[in-house]
């Protein structure tokens, strides 16, 4: 083994939006921080001269209290005033005989309420009213911070009085069903349900609701949009990362080095370099993390736990370069979609459409516009290889011109990030873009994580987008916490110099 060559508190590897976070956080507290990408990369990449997008992300719950912590923590109040532009409306539900637009003006939106569902207004009240209560809770749980799932005899104490004091921690709460008012097919359901199953990465049997409410109503205060495109919210916590660390967007790890169950540093395949570490954060899918831990030294029963965690459904995102001419006016810059009612919203019967999602605030005078759709399908999908790709790409753009019956006619370019090409110009799908959805979440998380952040290793935790992903974009904040509780202390800062 090479000569280590530097030392840092903490390696994050991978680009996952949980841990620029954390990272920053750690920053501003006086840790050495180092990011290695380690062939991750933000929302966008380029393909025959365009720029598309990987992933279909919603800003929102900025002001959420997970969120407005962070950006209190970091000074960056001011950023967080003016860096977003609020979107109106902030997303539209098309469905069979409806088109809803949901904004952040209460009164237009239950006028568009009373419009689309005549008389059920009682009902729809009781519903809010009933997540409003739900979200109080969660709400005052979020204040106290808990770490959860909790670790050691304090922690577990600690949650056991939350749950006396809070019983939507109690994990039986996954049994009630918020929209129980509403039969399944019913249309007001599925305008609910429509944008929740695409900004949860969990896809339970049942919605959680403390998960389900949190998610509906954060993203009902309203989307916003950055001026500086879709990475704006990476780009910034890697700034401040760096002013205690770096960020090496092009490397690679070789390998994680583990001793009695500790890691003791990081290799990259660039030279041979070895980073001494005092911690290691996975920010990534966390099975392509764990193969970097050499098989001798893995931690065979947590190694197991990783390999149970199975995703229920990968997001497929298609990209249609089109003319200007393609889009409607009226369109939002995020659409969700139901073709029929009676069905399942799984596959193409629900997709997410965003158009101009490769840039912040939109030019609708472009001559060339971008739309991006994305849809759930079954992880078999993805063993497929290439021809799948190309149906499923094949089957979304059907369900998009659905919404914008004139995309094929104008349609310029299309391509979906699931593609890449080999060396001998073969195509097969890139394990890389495969965005995974879970099913259940573990005990003691209120529904919000498949996995626990701590893990088999003395001082490696688990971030990432799987990390607390059923409470949608408010998880990577919550994440973060997480990872920061867990972190002071296994790594207690040095004093003096």
């Amino acid at each position: 083994m090479s000569q280590v060559s530097s030392h840092y508190s903490i390696v994050i590897i991978g680009t996952d939006l949980a841990g620029l976070i954390f990272g920053a956080l750690c920053a501003k507290r006086g840790y050495r921080v180092l990011v290695v990408a380690h062939g991750s990369s933000g929302a966008l990449y380029e393909h025959q001269g365009h720029t598309l997008c990987r992933r279909l992300d919603l800003n929102y719950g900025l002001n959420s209290l997970a969120a407005r912590r962070v950006f209190d923590e970091l000074s960056l109040g001011l950023e967080l005033r003016n860096l977003p532009r609020p979107l109106e409306p902030s997303f539209q539900v098309v469905l069979p005989k409806a088109r809803i637009n949901v904004g952040t003006e209460p009164r237009l939106l239950e006028r568009e309420l009373r419009r689309e569902f005549p008389g059920l207004e009682s009902e729809i009240g009781l519903f809010f009213r009933r997540v409003g209560e739900i979200d109080s809770q969660v709400d005052e749980v979020l204040k106290v911070r808990p770490v959860l799932p909790p670790t050691g005899l304090v922690e577990t104490f600690r949650f056991r009085s939350l749950v006396k004091k809070y019983p939507i921690l109690d994990d039986e709460w996954a049994l009630d069903d918020p929209l129980a008012k509403f039969a399944h097919g019913h249309p007001f359901r599925a305008f609910v349900q429509a944008p929740f199953r695409f900004v949860s990465g969990m896809v339970p049997a049942r919605p959680y609701p403390a998960t389900f409410v949190r998610a509906v109503t954060e993203l009902w205060r309203g989307t916003a949009v950055f001026d500086r495109g879709p990475n704006a919210l990476r780009d910034l916590f890697s700034s401040i990362i760096l002013t205690s660390g770096d960020v090496r967007p092009r490397a690679m790890v070789s390998s994680i080095q583990v001793h009695r169950g500790k890691a003791q540093s990081v290799v990259l395949r660039d030279r041979r370099e070895v980073i001494g570490c005092d911690m290691v954060v996975c920010n990534m899918d966390p099975k392509r993390f764990a193969q970097l831990i050499p098989q001798e030294q893995q931690n065979e029963d947590y190694h197991h736990v990783l390999h149970t965690l199975q995703p229920v459904c990968h997001t497929f995102i298609g990209n249609f370069v089109v003319r200007a001419r393609a889009v409607p006016e009226a369109m939002a810059r995020h659409v969700f979609a139901v073709a029929d009612l009676g069905q399942s919203l799984e596959e193409d019967n629900l997709i997410h459409i965003a158009r101009d999602a490769d840039i912040g605030t939109s030019a609708d005078d472009r001559e060339v516009r971008l739309i991006s759709a994305a849809m759930r399908v079954p992880i078999s999908m993805a063993s497929d290889g290439a021809p799948a790709a190309r149906m499923l790409l094949d089957r979304l753009q059907k369900r998009v011109e659905d919404t914008l019956p004139f995309l094929g006619e104008h349609l310029l370019h299309r391509h979906t990030p699931w593609l890449q090409r080999g060396e001998d110009g073969s195509e097969d799908i890139d394990p890389g873009e495969l965005q995974p959805g879970y099913g259940e979440a573990i005990a003691h998380t209120v529904g919000t994580s498949p996995l626990a952040t701590t893990t088999g290793y003395k001082n490696i935790l688990i971030g990432g987008d799987a990390s607390f992903c059923g409470l949608g974009a408010e998880g990577a904040y919550l994440a973060a916490w997480n990872l920061l509780a867990h972190t002071t202390d296994r790594v207690p800062l040095k004093s003096g110099f």
